[in-house]
């Protein structure tokens, strides 16, 4: 398998293939790897299965054209044999997000404000339905990871999203109030949309830090109950799955309006 994607990777680089390419069929590929297909044919399967292929019953195998999905489920299984922590995945969050919130304020578009919208709409709707909540809270975040129009904060965040989803279910019963907790996300937003990436910087930083203390709070509880301190291990909620599409790479999609 290492070496089926170590060739695949070189005509990636010699421009062959590219994201979303059509392999070559199976009896061109073997004879290009100089291996028999019954060795190619079990690479291939183990590729699908890490997310790198994407296999089209009838119509061949292709390169996946988005990589995000692989890598969150490699951000949960490193959670689960906590090779990392929660902690540490919200401190990374810190470095990020107060960047992604001023690119936002100043690149947003009217598209772009109204998914905030939407998602704060859907939080203030679901104050009585944690997994709702949360569901529309990362909607939030990730809209304006989307604002930042920076591909690389993206794909980034969003391989950690579906990881943090789980956290963000364990403090979430640290939230004394949801409907304040919407209400500083409807103030972020109300900055971003007027432009002031400052201001928009300094709210996500203090949204991080309070998100960080119920983190720590709740993993007090469990040091106190003897659960082991940030634990991953036997999550209550699975992680959430993103129902709408990746966003297409900045070169395959029309140029933005700014506001």
């Amino acid at each position: 398998m290492e070496l089926v994607a170590n060739r695949l990777e070189s005509l990636v680089r010699n421009g062959q293939l590219g994201r979303g390419s059509r392999l070559p069929s199976e009896p061109r590929l073997a004879e290009m790897l100089k291996i028999s297909r019954a060795s190619l044919r079990e690479a291939l399967k183990g590729l699908v299965f890490l997310g790198l292929l994407k296999s089209r019953p009838g119509d061949g195998t292709y390169l996946q054209p988005s990589l995000s999905s692989m890598v969150s489920g490699h951000f949960r299984w490193m959670l689960l044999l906590q090779e990392i922590k929660y902690l540490e995945l919200y401190e990374l969050r810190q470095i990020l997000e107060p960047a992604a919130a001023a690119l936002a304020a100043r690149r947003a578009t009217p598209a772009d404000c109204e998914r905030m919208r939407a998602a704060l709409a859907a939080m203030r709707a679901s104050v009585h339905d944690a997994e709702q909540f949360v569901h529309a809270e990362i909607e939030f975040h990730d809209a304006i990871t989307q604002a930042s129009d920076n591909a690389a904060i993206q794909s980034t965040m969003r391989m950690m999203y579906d990881a943090l989803a789980e956290g963000r279910h364990r403090v979430l019963p640290f939230v004394k109030s949801l409907k304040k907790h919407c209400a500083h996300h409807e103030r972020i937003y109300k900055l971003i949309a007027s432009g002031d990436a400052t201001a928009a910087r300094r709210a996500i930083a203090e949204d991080l830090k309070f998100a960080e203390s119920l983190l720590r709070a709740q993993i007090s509880t469990d040091e106190t109950l003897g659960t082991p301190a940030d634990s991953s291990a036997s999550p209550s909620i699975a992680p959430l799955r993103r129902s709408k599409p990746r966003r297409p790479p900045k070169s395959s999609r029309p140029a933005k309006t700014r506001k």
